[in-house]
């Protein structure tokens, strides 16, 4: 009992410590705004230093707490633009170490990861790594646990190539989803059933590659993801059309829709 004590008093008192940096670093920009660029700069480094000591640190039973805690200072980073174009988008792989060390089950933080390690930090194949490393933690038991295995998959073939991998991450989302009856799992066994279909007729499958820029699209978390994965699909053959009402929608390649229907 004691020793636990002792375990709680000092996560949070690092956590405490951590908060408190957060502050000083929040007030250190507002105060001294004509200084920005060495101002970002420390920021960053702060946010690294305080990134690699929870990377290596338990949570302290406060799991949860601490990945909340810092998907709440990804949010800030990511959301800086200022900065993130002086100096990019480099920690965010940083980040989901943390967020998905402490938390594998929160699997919206593996969207995040999937789209943001990829589309801005340029790095995908650490991405899918951290991503791994939390999946070996999950089970078809655990709610939405099939959409990581989507996620992986889509990046798997699009931003490596690997198309049989990719064909293996499809597959698994497709098996773990069929255990659940939502409307949703239910749309992942489609939506991945027919990426595994097409990946079997050609593992460069340009139909299988559009059917995964829809994913994107579908599951997008920010207007520029949008906008990347419709000029995927516009680059692939598909069209813009203007409805009656005056909404724009996206009109497939016939051979995706053929594959889509089937």
């Amino acid at each position: 009992m004691i020793k636990t004590l002792v375990n709680i008093g000092v996560g949070l008192a690092t956590f405490a410590g951590v908060v408190g940096l957060q502050m000083q670093r929040q007030t250190l920009l507002t105060t001294q705004p004509d200084q920005n660029l060495p101002l970002w700069q420390q920021q960053a480094a702060l946010i690294q230093t305080q990134l690699l000591l929870w990377r290596e640190m338990p949570g302290f039973g406060f799991d949860n707490m601490v990945a909340n805690f810092w998907l709440i200072q990804f949010n800030i980073y990511f959301g800086d633009d200022e900065a993130r174009d002086a100096l990019g988008y480099g920690l965010i792989p940083d980040f989901f170490q943390v967020i998905l060390g402490q938390d594998p089950r929160f699997i919206r933080a593996y969207l995040l990861l999937s789209t943001t390690g990829t589309l801005y930090a340029g790095q995908p194949e650490q991405s899918i790594q951290i991503a791994s490393r939390a999946m070996e933690r999950l089970s078809p038991q655990v709610p939405g646990s099939y959409f990581p295995w989507l996620y992986r998959g889509t990046d798997e073939m699009l931003f490596l190539g690997d198309g049989k991998a990719a064909l293996v991450s499809f597959q698994t989302a497709a098996d773990w989803a069929q255990k659940w009856n939502t409307p949703e799992s239910e749309a992942v066994v489609q939506r991945a059933t027919d990426l595994v279909a097409s990946l079997k007729e050609n593992p460069d499958s340009r139909v299988a590659k559009v059917i995964g820029w829809l994913s994107i699209l579908s599951y997008a978390t920010t207007p520029q993801v949008q906008a990347i994965a419709t000029q995927k699909i516009l680059d692939a053959g598909g069209r813009v059309a203007q409805l009656p009402d005056g909404r724009r929608v996206i009109i497939l390649p016939r051979d995706v829709q053929k594959r889509l229907r089937s």
